[in-house]
């Protein structure tokens, strides 16, 4: 933990395993990091600085990505060893589905409004999923661009923002639109 006012560390959470991505969760109050090679999700309590609990991550090799729909209380895993994407429930505090994520899979970013989430991976491909009644379908995976591993999105206006490192030797920043929803 570290203060962001002087930038100082203030105390070492151990997590046993490699720290992935960390989100906090306003409705739980609580910080949610990926433990890789663990394969397992850490809830911590900020009040505390310490790990409240830890939860497997079934049928994941590599967490990673992690993303938290609050409103819905799912957290959802990008898995970079087996290319998977774990829903995990964030009542039931139990992985309830594994689904398959282009090669590599790294950051997410979620679509309140059209409860839509973009898995980016390294590899290049991406995976889309609509959210339905706390599960996902999926809308499209497939190869988008290479080194398409990081992306956000605009929930107000639902582009999807995907900036890339070389394109024909230039970075470029690539913008998507939905055009069924």
């Amino acid at each position: 933990m570290i203060d962001a006012k002087t930038n100082q560390r203030l105390t070492t959470i151990e997590l046993g395993g490699g720290a992935g991505n960390s989100q906090y969760d306003a409705r739980s109050d609580r910080i949610f990091v990926t433990v890789d090679g663990r394969e397992e999700l850490a809830e911590i309590d900020p009040t505390t600085d310490q790990v409240a609990a830890r939860y497997p991550l079934s049928g994941c090799k590599g967490s990673h990505g992690l993303l938290i729909d609050s409103e819905n209380r799912l957290a959802f895993v990008a898995c970079e060893e087996n290319s998977k994407l774990v829903v995990f429930d964030l009542q039931s505090k139990k992985a309830t589905a594994t689904l398959a994520a282009g090669a590599d899979p790294d950051v997410l970013a979620f679509d309140i409004g059209l409860h839509r989430l973009y898995v980016s991976a390294e590899s290049g491909n991406i995976a889309i999923f609509d959210e339905q009644d706390r599960a996902l379908k999926e809308v499209f995976k497939g190869f988008f661009a290479a080194n398409a591993h990081t992306v956000a999105v605009d929930s107000r206006t639902h582009c999807v923002y995907w900036p890339l490192q070389n394109v024909g030797g230039k970075p470029v920043l690539r913008i998507t639109v939905p055009i069924d929803k």
